[in-house]
């Protein structure tokens, strides 16, 4: 599946104006733009009142069936957007939602946001109704080979000029994060404006980055480092950096390191299998160093734990995810350590 194209979007939505969406995926820069789009979208429209809901456990549906039916002394046009955080209705709130569905006025839009959908959700009679009534947007992360050619056109769109090694550079440095590489093509447009950007000015852009990153992270664990794994942690949440975004990073090396240690690759092999994961450079040197350190079962339990902040991070499940994140980013930082003192 490709990435979300929010020019082609947005030029669907002009040509053949829709009232009700459903978004499946959870990429952020992807959701980000398309509830843009389509809130500007219903703004021109005249949708003047917005009600916002977000289904957790503890989500009632007859108040959201009541807020919806419930109408002023003079009816406006409503955007009504409905994040389902889990993906998943249990069997009474399925119902109500179906029947929420089914009674929907015609002069409100609808956004329903799913981050993930299995198979059961797919045969609930709420899913295949809100399928059957509406316009699908896939959120999806991009797949490696597609990144040079979206970050081509994403620079064509900010009227930036880049050749071929800047753009490989950049795809390099952000690892398959649309929102970082957006981000990265924005500062250039603001350090360099109505100039040409030369590879120079490019790679001067990058090293020129905060050394507290979240990219940077994964190499102060991988490296034992535990003093800066913890000040770049607490640096990224006074930030405000998103959780999520710290839980990519560490995926993106971690599964490729777990597939490494159970399909056991050797020499040349492990190299062509780490460099198709997007990692390079002088993370693929702290990469092949650190396998050794790590057992599959390390690796296992950490990916697992990740999943587990995700959903924390998410809403999905309590718990605080900065202290999740720090207990198992130190965890790990310790048994590099280790390894190195060897």
């Amino acid at each position: 599946m490709t990435a979300f194209d929010s020019e082609a979007f947005s030029r669907e939505l002009q040509k053949n104006q829709k009232s009700k969406f459903l978004l499946l995926g959870d990429e952020a820069l992807s959701r980000k733009e398309a509830f843009d789009i389509i809130r500007q979208f219903a703004k021109k429209q005249g949708y003047t009142e917005k009600l916002d809901f977000t289904v957790d456990r503890y989500f009632k549906w007859n108040e959201c069936a009541s807020s919806l039916s419930s109408q002023g002394l003079f009816s406006q046009k409503r955007i009504i957007e409905i994040t389902i955080l889990s993906g998943k209705i249990n069997t009474e709130g399925g119902e109500s939602f179906y029947e929420i569905l089914k009674t929907f006025s015609r002069d409100d839009l609808l956004v329903v946001h799913l981050p993930q959908v299995d198979k059961e959700t797919k045969l609930q009679k709420w899913f295949k109704e809100i399928k059957k009534v509406s316009y699908t947007i896939r959120l999806n992360e991009i797949k490696p080979n597609e990144l040079h050619s979206w970050l081509k056109k994403r620079a064509s769109l900010l009227s930036i000029n880049l050749d071929e090694n800047s753009i490989e550079l950049i795809s390099h440095f952000v690892h398959g994060n649309m929102l970082a590489a957006d981000q990265e093509l924005n500062k250039l447009t603001l350090l360099f404006p109505n100039q040409s950007i030369s590879y120079e000015k490019v790679s001067q852009s990058i090293s020129n980055v905060s050394r507290y990153d979240a990219f940077e992270l994964t190499e102060y664990l991988l490296n034992g480092d535990q003093k800066k794994t913890i000040s770049t942690l607490n640096f990224l949440k006074e930030e405000g950096q998103n959780p999520i975004s710290i839980t990519s990073s560490l995926s993106r090396v971690l599964k490729p390191m777990l597939e490494v240690k159970e399909l056991d690759f050797k020499s040349q092999s492990l190299d062509s299998h780490l460099t198709k994961s997007r990692i390079f450079g002088d993370r693929l040197i702290h990469v092949k160093k650190s396998l050794s350190f790590f057992s599959t079962k390390h690796l296992r339990a950490a990916i697992q734990k990740l999943s587990e902040i995700d959903k924390i991070s998410k809403g999905v499940s309590s718990g605080d995810a900065w202290l999740e994140i720090t207990r198992l980013c130190l965890g790990l930082a310790k048994i590099a350590s280790r390894g190195r003192k060897i």
